[in-house]
């Protein structure tokens, strides 16, 4: 399983880190937090990324 962190995943998307942790807060991107970073699981990224999609 990877994980990813806020900072990886707004290169991926292509914005700030503020809006990924953001979408961290509003439950739009599944993710949980080890000493005090977030990390987002694999699946839950792929899912995020379907749903705007559509």
């Amino acid at each position: 399983m990877k994980y990813y962190t806020t900072k990886e995943i707004s290169c991926i998307l292509g914005v700030n880190v503020k809006t990924i942790q953001k979408l961290i807060r509003e439950h739009k991107l599944v993710a949980f937090r080890i000493s005090g970073r977030y990390l987002v699981e694999e699946t839950s990224l792929k899912d995020y990324i379907n749903a705007r999609k559509v």
